[in-house]
């Protein structure tokens, strides 16, 4: 916070910067604590006379061995044994508040003096300041010449940085990290390279949801006949509506599991067609592949791909794949790897929607999953594979080409 003038022109100060300048008197001296901050040694000692007449909030007067209430010493003897307890009460208590602002300041301890001055600035309305100076190891003199000095071209650089930032990563749901970040950011006209992002995102203690391990779900115990894999794990090089993916997840909610089968168009990655219901049957898997073709009409000899689950091998759904004009695809037995764009999604939908909400109904799940799917995912979700673009961006850029 710069200094000010009153109506004579007088530099006035902030209230804190009085007490820290007087603290660091009582440590260094008022002629050396003046000559440091540029403030006159009568002023100075002014403001050191009126401390002495006034206790601060939140600081007690009373030394050891004396009444917080009383001017004279503590009447009662003190033997040795409560007097090494208290100090190692003190000491423990200390170190507690240490270790407690250690902990908060993780993220400026490796960063420049600015940095760290700008995160004593902010929490110093908690913590004693000369305490954080200390830990985060700056002079408390300089940070009390940073205050009142205006705030330089670089820290109102990053702070716009951190306030864009923070805003990418709270509409992404917390799921972006710092490569994400950059691609959103440059899709606003924002450069900013890696490692200022990856500072902003320390600076501001932000950090991304990570996935869960991958778990197997798919019941391949069946007489229903198995197709080959055509597919062969040809993940890129499509155009749109020439090949797809297909699986079945599972999302809990308090009346049970709602089922979710969904199709992914391996040119886009957008989810093309889907469907739920509290029932794994064949008609689940069907119903997801009926709704991707009546939207997009592919041409015939697209590939459909899948695990070997029941409900994809099953006659009604090879039925519905022949009607439709399109080879089946089915991966090697339990081998997740064979079908992982569509497993990729479902691991995405997971930590960045499903696994963050308790659902209290199948009809509440509902919602949310398709307003996350059509919403989100399809319209503005930045995937990596089709180089941090949108599902649906993609699609109407190899349209156009």
């Amino acid at each position: 916070m710069a200094d000010v003038t009153d109506s004579r022109g007088r530099r006035q100060y902030p209230q804190e910067f009085q007490v820290e300048a007087v603290r660091l008197a009582d440590s260094v001296g008022i002629n050396a604590a003046a000559a440091r901050l540029g403030v006159p040694k009568a002023t100075l000692g002014n403001w050191a006379r009126r401390r002495r007449k006034v206790v601060e909030p939140g600081e007690v007067e009373a030394t050891v061995g004396q009444s917080p209430r009383a001017s004279g010493p503590i009447k009662r003897p003190v033997s040795e044994l409560e007097a090494e307890i208290a100090r190692l009460r003190r000491e423990l208590a200390s170190q507690k508040l240490d270790n407690e602002i250690l902990r908060k300041g993780s993220g400026v301890l490796r960063e420049g003096v600015a940095v760290k001055y700008a995160w004593i600035q902010e929490h110093g309305d908690s913590y004693p300041v000369a305490r954080l100076c200390r830990l985060l190891g700056v002079s408390r003199s300089g940070y009390l010449q940073w205050r009142v000095r205006p705030p330089s071209a670089r820290s109102l650089a990053n702070a716009d940085l951190d306030a864009q930032v923070a805003a990418v990563h709270a509409e992404s749901s917390r799921t972006y990290g710092r490569p994400r970040i950059q691609r959103a950011l440059q899709a606003c006209g924002v450069r900013a390279g890696h490692e200022r992002i990856r500072r902003s995102l320390q600076r501001q203690g932000l950090r991304c949801v990570y996935r869960r391990a991958y778990r197997v779900t798919t019941d391949s115990d069946h007489a229903h006949p198995v197709a080959p894999n055509t597919l062969e794990r040809r993940f890129d090089g499509w155009r749109p509506d020439e090949a797809w993916v297909a699986d079945i997840t599972y999302v809990p909610t308090a009346e049970g599991w709602l089922y979710l089968a969904c199709v992914l168009d391996l040119a886009t990655r957008r989810i093309v067609g889907w469907s739920m219901s509290e029932r794994l049957k064949a008609q689940l898997a069907c119903d997801a592949l009926r709704m991707a073709y009546w939207r997009r009409k592919p041409p015939p000899g697209l590939i459909a791909h899948s695990d070997r689950g029941s409900q994809y091998a099953s006659r009604e759904y090879r039925r519905a794949l022949s009607d439709f004009r399109m080879r089946q695809s089915m991966s090697r037995r339990a081998n997740c790897w064979d079908n992982a764009p569509m497993e990729s999604f479902f691991k995405t939908l997971k930590v960045e929607r499903v696994d963050r909400v308790r659902y209290a109904t199948r009809a509440q799940a509902r919602l949310d999953i398709v307003d996350w799917i059509e919403g989100f995912y399809n319209q503005r979700r930045l995937h990596s594979s089709i180089g941090y673009r949108t599902p649906t961006e993609f699609e109407r850029k190899l349209m156009a080409a």
